[in-house]
């Protein structure tokens, strides 16, 4: 084992590298992770994932002794079968899961059958490591038991991003300048892939609505993905109302964050969504739908932003009138936005897994 800051960690990558295998499904291109420097952390990739590869990587593992091997889910299936086999080596394993009740369905009785399944991989592990209380939920609901649990949360940089929004922020009169909008434009974001599963759609035709009753009122939508077209016909009518930069580089992100006054998370069924953690971080309230797992946990109506019903064009509309009409209360929210965003901060992170090491 390796160490790095205040644990012993190595990250195994139990998916081959191959040509193509960093293209984003839902994109159609790879994704920009480059905040991430080369070597920044001790990581090994197999180069198969088959049967005997699986094999091999248990009894390496098990040699190693390490305290605690967690793994990322229990898909693909050399994932479940390292843990089968690690389990059968007496290796004490957890795992790692952000799945939840409202975003799982089994219906039918391959459904019925699928959930008994899940509930026996779930009890294969010794901990748990739930992103949230909802996956919290979900391993003890299906597993029907209960497991020392240690929460692995989505948790962002928060301090680079408040730091990088800032710079940002310093700078929003020349972009807003460069852009022709008015001094006191009321900025929207919105940072999603242009999918069914984030739609962005339903954020244009609440915009489109807003603009009508705060003609102050600016759009910038960051993303890309298989509903361009649609997205691109949806705010042709709009104008230079709506600015599209396109796909962002994750080192980018804050630029958008800083020149914003409220950011939309739109997507219906998105088990987390973590860009609710980078808007908190830099100070900006979050306006999320329903299906957005993080809404539930980390948004508090009128304090750091509102919980709006998924794909209800008309109820994020009422919600963005209300704040546009109302700035400084809009600007009285920062400090409770990046306080919930703390709440989930990583040190809290490693504070779990060293109270998962300490008491294995």
């Amino acid at each position: 084992m390796h160490h790095m800051g205040v644990c012993p960690l190595l990250v195994i990558y139990a998916t081959p590298a191959s040509p193509g295998a960093e293209v984003d499904d839902e994109l159609g291109f790879p994704p920009q992770w480059d905040h991430l420097a080369p070597q920044t952390y001790p990581c090994r990739t197999l180069e198969a994932a088959g049967p005997l590869a699986i094999l091999r990587l248990a009894w390496q593992l098990r040699r190693c002794r390490p305290a605690l091997v967690v793994i990322c889910g229990y898909f693909p299936r050399s994932q479940l079968l390292l843990a089968v086999l690690l389990r059968l080596l007496g290796q004490r394993i957890g795992l790692r899961s952000d799945n939840t009740l409202s975003h799982t369905h089994f219906t039918g009785i391959r459904g019925r059958l699928r959930r008994l399944g899940v509930g026996w991989i779930q009890r294969l592990f010794h901990v748990w490591h739930p992103v949230g209380e909802q996956a919290q939920a979900y391993l003890r609901t299906l597993s029907g038991i209960e497991r020392p649990s240690y929460r692995f949360a989505y948790a962002v940089d928060n301090d680079w991003f408040a730091w990088q929004s800032e710079a940002a922020r310093a700078d929003r009169a020349s972009f807003l300048a460069q852009r022709q909008w008015p001094a006191e434009a009321f900025v929207v974001l919105g940072i999603m892939k242009w999918t069914h599963r984030e739609d962005p759609l339903t954020l244009v035709f609440a915009f489109q609505q807003l603009l009508s009753q705060c003609p102050s009122a600016r759009l910038i939508l960051v993303g890309d993905g298989p509903l361009r077209v649609a997205v691109h016909e949806a705010i042709a009518p709009l104008g230079a109302a709506v600015h599209t930069p396109g796909y962002v580089a994750y080192s980018q992100l804050p630029i958008w964050y800083g020149r914003a006054d409220v950011f939309v998370h739109p997507a219906p069924d998105e088990p987390w969504g973590v860009s609710v953690q980078e808007a908190l971080a830099c100070g900006l309230p979050v306006l999320a739908a329903t299906g957005v797992g993080a809404a539930a946990e980390v948004i508090t109506s009128g304090e750091n932003g509102s919980v709006f019903t998924s794909g209800e064009a008309p109820e994020l509309t009422a919600l963005l009138a209300a704040m546009a009409r109302d700035p400084e209360a809009l600007a009285k929210q920062k400090p409770a936005c990046q306080g919930a965003a703390d709440h989930w901060h990583y040190r809290h992170t490693i504070a779990a897994f060293q109270r998962a090491l300490a008491e294995c």
